[in-house]
């Protein structure tokens, strides 16, 4: 299994990571080096063996899963 971030403006694949951890590590500095126009179009999804893509989260809902407020900029509290 494999995970990839899309930037859903303009359907291109951006990184593609083994693990969850590593792509949503990857999608906090996106955003923190990218704002305003990301949080919201990046999309997280799961490439099974199968080759099947699935999402995982987009938007707001995956800057939330990588914790990040996406209104304001800083990590969420646990």
């Amino acid at each position: 299994m494999r995970y990839e971030l899309w930037d859903t403006e303009s359907r291109n694949l951006l990184y593609g990571f083994d693990t969850e951890a590593e792509a949503l590590a990857a999608a906090r500095a996106l955003i923190e080096l990218n704002r305003p126009s990301y949080p919201g179009a990046l999309a997280l999804t799961r490439v099974g063996a199968d080759g099947r893509m699935t999402t995982v989260a987009l938007g707001p809902e995956r800057a939330e899963r990588a914790g990040v407020a996406e209104s304001e900029g800083r990590p969420l509290s646990a």
